[in-house]
């Protein structure tokens, strides 16, 4: 019952504190008067029996005097009348029983000496009294009352007190459900006031106030709760309109840009490849036939104008590249890494550079993503290893993965020149280079835009290197693949 007390409705948990605490106080109440109706009553038995024993001393002392058997048989004869009186016993001054009044359960009268015990004891109340003539005890008075006139008046007490008890109980639990409904009335109005506007999100209800008392109170906060929710929510409401403008018009300034974008990288691709194509073809052709007629000087800026329109056409490919990574939709699929690092590997090696070369490339490697974007990224990665590898006795690449903490950690090592730590901060910047192009030719755009192609799969890059030690290139990437 304890255990399903906290399932139970608030006003039925009412009812049952206010009877329970009723049912308890009126049990209290008729415990008390039964027990001092008892010990009244005992009291005033034990009155009786003193004032009939105190008349029977004082009748029975003459007779007592002159040996008068008959005369004391006939004054406790009287006693008969009296329903409790169970035995009656006088004693002359020498201890010896001149009368006795014995009924069916008690025959024999008890001796004196020891002196018998008095008051009540078990199922009677027992009284020893003197009987005096002139001051002079002449002899003893022995009575003996049973009890059952006792033990019917407190049953019938009992039962008239648990009937006015049950009957005042009864009258409570009317009053307690009528009662009850004062407190729990305005509670359970606002539970259902608040499971309405939980259940159909209308912030206009309203529950009623029952007074300027607790309960009142209570629906007042609560209705200014729901007021300052309602506005709230409004003001949710017309930030979310204002933002969805605000989106949808940014949304249309970026389709605007895009587009200008792709007319830029159209006219890159195209109206400035042009004139690139020209400068070059007719430097060659220049240099081929007129060669000769040009001094050293002239062939070395004809030399740069060649060497410079090739880093131009360079540049514009690698800008290219980076808009596309940037632009272009991403399709998620499983890319087996290591073939893909495997077939950028054997086209670096078919290069035919005549430096000692080993790329090692861990099996069985695997990521989602993007397998255009992926291959655009460790292209760059592995190419600048390659390139960067290039000035010593001999090239060495490694390319290993761990998974770790639901990602896989990409490492790309190499053997290079590597960088000063100093200038991390702009390694993933565009046209950042840390080396002079007559050191390492290059666009800095490369590693750009494998920072581009590593965020848009919601990865990480980050390097490690120290100056003539190599670079450490580790690509973290998410194992499930979520894309952006």
């Amino acid at each position: 019952m304890i255990g399903q007390w906290r399932y139970w409705r608030l006003k039925t948990k009412l009812l049952f504190l206010t009877l329970f605490t009723s049912a308890l106080g009126i049990s209290l109440v008729c415990i008390s008067l039964i027990f001092v109706e008892n010990q009244n009553y005992r009291k005033q038995l034990e009155s009786e029996l003193h004032v009939i024993g105190g008349i029977l001393a004082e009748q029975s002392a003459a007779a007592l005097i002159f040996d008068d058997k008959e005369q004391l048989s006939s004054i406790i004869s009287s006693l008969r009348r009296i329903d409790n009186i169970r035995q009656v016993c006088i004693y002359n001054s020498q201890g010896s029983i001149m009368a006795a009044l014995e009924s069916e359960d008690v025959r024999t009268c008890p001796e004196l000496e020891p002196a018998p015990e008095t008051g009540f004891a078990k199922n009677a109340y027992r009284m020893m009294m003197p009987i005096t003539l002139d001051q002079e005890t002449v002899g003893q008075l022995f009575l003996t009352s049973h009890l059952e006139v006792l033990r019917k008046h407190i049953r019938t007490f009992v039962l008239i007190t648990a009937f006015v008890g049950i009957g005042i109980l009864l009258v409570l639990f009317i009053l307690a459900i009528k009662l009850q409904k004062i407190v729990s009335g305005p509670i359970v109005t606002l539970s259902d006031t608040a499971e309405r506007i939980a259940r159909d999100h209308d912030y206009t209800v309203r529950a009623p106030v029952s007074g300027p008392d607790e309960l009142g109170r209570l629906g007042n906060t609560f209705n200014e709760m729901i007021g300052t929710i309602e506005e709230q929510n409004r003001r949710i409401l017309e930030s979310r309109d204002s933002l969805e403008r605000e989106v949808d018009a940014r949304t249309s300034e970026l389709s605007m840009a895009n587009r200008e974008l792709e007319a830029f990288s159209y006219s890159v691709s195209h109206d400035l490849r042009q004139p690139l194509r020209a400068i070059e073809g007719f430097g060659q052709a220049l240099e081929e036939d007129c060669g000769e007629q040009l001094d050293d000087a002239g062939k070395d800026y004809l030399r740069r104008i060649r060497n410079a329109s090739v880093r131009m056409a360079n540049l514009i490919d690698g800008l290219l590249i980076l808009s596309r990574v940037s632009r272009q939709s991403m399709e998620k699929e499983p890319v087996d890494l290591t073939a893909l690092l495997q077939e950028i590997a054997d086209e670096l090696l078919e290069i035919g550079d005549t430096l000692p070369t080993e790329i090692n490339i861990q099996p069985a490697m695997q990521v989602i993503g993007d397998s255009r974007m992926l291959r655009v990224a460790f292209q760059n990665l592995l190419e600048n290893a390659w390139k960067y590898s290039a000035k010593g006795e001999k090239r060495k690449i490694d390319v290993s993965a761990v998974t770790r903490n639901g990602s896989i950690e990409i490492a790309v090592k190499d053997n290079g020149v590597g960088f000063d730590m100093r200038y991390i901060d702009k390694l993933f910047v565009a046209f950042n280079r840390l080396h002079t192009p007559s050191e390492f030719s290059g666009t800095g755009i490369g590693l750009a835009t494998v920072y581009r192609v590593v965020r848009r799969h919601r990865g990480q890059i980050s390097a490690t290197s120290e100056v003539g030690k190599g670079a450490h290139f580790v690509v973290t990437l998410p194992v499930s693949g979520k894309q952006r």
